[in-house]
């Protein structure tokens, strides 16, 4: 046979096997996966929300300005004091998160910050705070109480413990006075109060 030949029975080789080749590659190939169904009866995971108590710090929310009087206590001098808080909800609604910066005559200013959370174990809320001048405590509270709401817990600074409380009083949509206490011989002794006013929400 010749090449000619050879060539042309080739040709009707490829044109009679064409559309079969067509036809199977017009085909849809198989779906494995979109076959596969969820047998086990197993739902999704819930996303975790914040406990609806959070709502009851929405209060603090905003840009503080403060001013009050320290006093003289064994973690310092004490001395008129000028702050700001900057306070915003984080981490999903989860916490609640400020930022303060303050000065005070005679000493290096003064910068803290503290994270707020509710616990429904306890069904207390449960404020960390820690400082520039090495001092950090973890407090709690039962929420407010009419227009006052109250921390107690344990603070350290210099090596030196001591059982703190913080009050915040509303006296207004956007103004309240904040005072702190140490516990000192069995009593709770005024270590400073302060006056602040929102600023911007």
């Amino acid at each position: 046979m010749n090449m000619r030949a050879i060539g042309a029975v080739a040709a009707a080789v490829l044109l009679a096997a064409a559309p079969a080749a067509l036809a199977q590659g017009a085909a849809e190939p198989p779906k494995a996966d979109a076959a596969k169904k969820d047998t086990t009866g197993a739902k999704a995971p819930e996303i975790p929300k914040p406990a609806p108590e959070m709502a009851m710090l929405d209060y603090f929310e905003g840009t503080w300005t403060c001013e009050g009087t320290v006093k003289d206590s064994p973690f310092g001098p004490g001395g008129k004091i000028k702050s700001s808080a900057t306070i915003h909800d984080a981490m999903r609604g989860f916490w609640q998160a400020g930022e303060i910066k303050g000065t005070m005559p005679n000493m290096p200013p003064f910068e803290g910050r503290f994270h707020t959370t509710y616990e429904p174990s306890s069904k207390q809320y449960m404020m960390l705070w820690v400082d520039n001048m090495g001092a950090w405590a973890r407090s709690t509270s039962s929420g407010w109480q009419g227009d006052k709401m109250v921390y107690e817990g344990e603070m350290q600074m210099g090596g030196q413990k001591a059982m703190g409380r913080d009050t915040f009083m509303k006296s207004g949509a956007d103004t309240m006075k904040h005072t702190w206490e140490m516990q000192m011989d069995g009593k709770w002794t005024p270590m400073g109060d302060e006056t602040c006013t929102k600023t911007s929400k």
